[in-house]
């Protein structure tokens, strides 16, 4: 062996200690760095003979992608198998504007703080692309629904609580085309003979986004993955098979679907978005992230990252009240009580009301079926009532 060769052995195998010391001391520390913190089910990425696979905590593979053939093979939980075959998609899903989705929460705040399984923006941003392609939309809405959440700070709709407004959480849509224009998409867009403004003005993408409350992909992507509230993956997956284009607008074929559909989004909003469980959650977060702003823990720029890092940093601070609060979140169920003397916690509303295709006439659900528009109007009312909340473990912290 030439000495050249002896330094090269010597040097990988001095990189592969070094790799796996630090590997050992941020499992010990109980730390993960920022690159390596997925939610859901997308564990670990790994490459091998120019093949990059990923599996999830099962081992199970979710997605491939061949520099070869240069297609990627997705295994989404809600929609199956799909392949994706389109370079531009493939691009972008390698970026790191999309793979940073991978450590931002889609609920706000990573598993161990939040009392609900969570997934990440990046499992999110993916199921919108592969339902938009198979309900025929075209690659420019495919691009959209892949980069509607490439915008979110971290902690997702948290950061409305703490820069915007809470019963609007629009602080990520005010924000998405500047976002998208200051990174390297516009590159990458260019590369393939598309322009940035084709795939961010989200009023243009009409099967993606519309406002509220009609049917659209992204409104049903993230709460059909909360399928707890959906019943089993048979009834999701009738729900799934009974949508459809119709000219530009997502519908259902049948009422019935509709209703199971709809009621089962409006249970979200009751017992999860809105409930007393998450909306104190938010509060909480939101009351560090704004402390550690004003001391200088972290910084705006730092929103702009993952979930982990901006944790590690509140750790690493040693501050008496954020690491209180860090520590009330962690049990999976707060001491909470209603009274007038609590908190006033504003949450938005949200609901749907999708569009049924009847003889080739689009009609709201709430026209076709009197029992879910009092449905609509019972939980609007109370969604106005003003309730106080009491945090206990709060008021012991020092501040």
């Amino acid at each position: 062996m030439t000495t050249k060769n002896k330094d090269a052995v010597t040097c990988a195998k001095t990189k592969r200690k070094s790799t796996t010391k630090a590997q050992k001391t941020l499992k010990n520390n109980h730390q993960t760095p920022p690159e390596w913190s997925y939610y859901g089910s997308w564990d670990k990425l790994r490459i091998k003979n120019r093949l990059s696979v990923e599996h999830n905590k099962n081992n199970r593979v979710l997605s491939f992608t061949s520099n070869l053939m240069h297609n990627m093979r997705i295994n989404d939980r809600i929609y199956g198998q799909e392949d994706i075959n389109e370079p531009l998609l493939i691009d972008l899903i390698n970026s790191k504007e999309i793979q940073r989705l991978k450590g931002i929460s889609q609920q706000g705040m990573p598993q161990r703080y939040y009392h609900r399984p969570v997934y990440s923006r990046y499992e999110h941003s993916i199921g919108a692309m592969i339902l938009l392609k198979k309900l025929g939309a075209i690659i420019e809405e495919q691009v959209g629904g892949l980069l509607h959440d490439a915008s979110h700070k971290t902690f997702s709709h948290v950061i409305d609580w703490v820069l915007g407004d809470p019963t609007k959480e629009d602080y990520q849509d005010t924000n998405h085309v500047n976002m998208i224009e200051n990174s390297q998409i516009p590159v990458i867009l260019g590369k393939h003979g598309l322009n940035s403004e084709r795939v961010s003005d989200l009023e243009e993408l009409s099967l993606l986004d519309k406002p509220t409350p009609s049917l659209c992909v992204d409104r049903f992507d993230y709460s059909i993955r909360e399928k707890q509230y959906f019943g089993d993956d048979d009834l999701i997956q009738g729900i799934v098979m009974n949508l459809k284009n119709h000219n530009g607008n997502m519908v259902f074929k049948s009422k019935e679907q509709a209703e199971i559909f709809a009621r089962g989004y409006m249970t979200c909003q009751i017992k999860h978005w809105a409930g007393n469980e998450a909306k104190a959650r938010y509060y909480l977060l939101s009351e560090v992230l704004k402390k550690a702003l004003d001391k200088g823990i972290v910084t705006l720029t730092d929103f702009n990252k993952t979930d982990e890092y901006i944790i590690t940093l509140l750790k690493q601070s040693e501050d008496l009240y954020v690491l209180g609060v860090l520590n009330l979140l962690h049990s999976k169920k707060l001491d909470l009580e209603e009274s007038r003397k609590g908190l006033i916690l504003p949450k938005k509303f949200r609901y749907i009301d999708p569009e049924v295709l009847v003889d080739n006439q689009m009609i709201s659900l709430s026209e076709l079926s009197p029992d879910y528009k009092e449905v609509i109007q019972k939980a609007r009312k109370d969604s106005e009532e003003v309730k106080g909340i009491i945090i206990k473990g709060l008021e012991g912290l020092i501040i």
